[in-house]
């Protein structure tokens, strides 16, 4: 028998979440189909880096039902192997370094890839010895981002990708993002350049007041 979840990476169905006496969200419902890419919008402090902590399974629902291709998000671990969260400030190893980094990652998710081509790709093959604390934050974006596109993962969600970036690293990421999508992963980006992230994912959402709505792009 065809399991009805599996068309879909992501599904949520009136999800709230309360951390602490502050509720973050309220009854979010989210139909995310699987290859589809997917725009955040929202002011700062509207819940969009909660609501992707959630997603990959590092917040569980105060109540709701959610999935991530199928699996609980309840079940932390199978979750967690199927997405892949690139938070705002990269989420690196800060003594290892852009070489180490991105070979850490490969061995945790029992991958194999190209470290050496992707940090020619983002422009880091003469940084790929530096520790990643000695890198400037625009480096740091784009060791993140090749940690991204090196890992491929089915659902991969992105939170202000285009920060610390001038715009060829801007184009950068647009130029890797779409090729992640045309990989056939789920997208879901987090931005506050509204523009730049729709170029990959035009389906826009917004996150007001707790409340997730349906946006039509300008």
């Amino acid at each position: 028998m065809t399991d009805p979840h599996a068309a879909f990476a992501v599904q949520l169905r009136d999800v709230w979440l309360r951390l602490g006496r502050e509720v973050i969200l309220r009854g979010v419902t989210l139909d995310l189909p699987a290859g589809q890419g997917v725009t955040l919008l929202g002011e700062n402090g509207a819940g969009k880096t909660t609501l992707l902590r959630l997603l990959s399974a590092g917040l569980r629902p105060t109540r709701g039902e959610g999935r991530v291709l199928g699996f609980d998000l309840r079940d932390s671990r199978a979750v967690r192997d199927a997405i892949h969260l690139m938070p705002v400030d990269g989420g690196l190893y800060p003594d290892l370094t852009g070489e180490e980094n991105l070979r850490f990652a490969l061995r945790m998710h029992r991958q194999e890839g190209d470290v050496p081509g992707v940090l020619r790709r983002v422009g880091l093959e003469a940084a790929a010895g530096r520790r990643a604390r000695f890198l400037s934050a625009g480096m740091r974006k784009r060791l993140a981002l090749a940690r991204a596109h090196l890992l491929a993962r089915p659902v991969t969600l992105v939170d202000e990708p285009f920060a610390n970036l001038d715009d060829a690293g801007r184009a950068l990421v647009q130029e890797l993002l779409s090729d992640l999508r045309g990989r056939g992963c789920s997208l879901l980006i987090a931005a506050h350049e509204p523009a730049l992230a729709q170029a990959v994912s035009p389906r826009t959402l917004r996150l007001a007041g707790g409340l997730l709505r349906e946006e039509t792009p300008a």
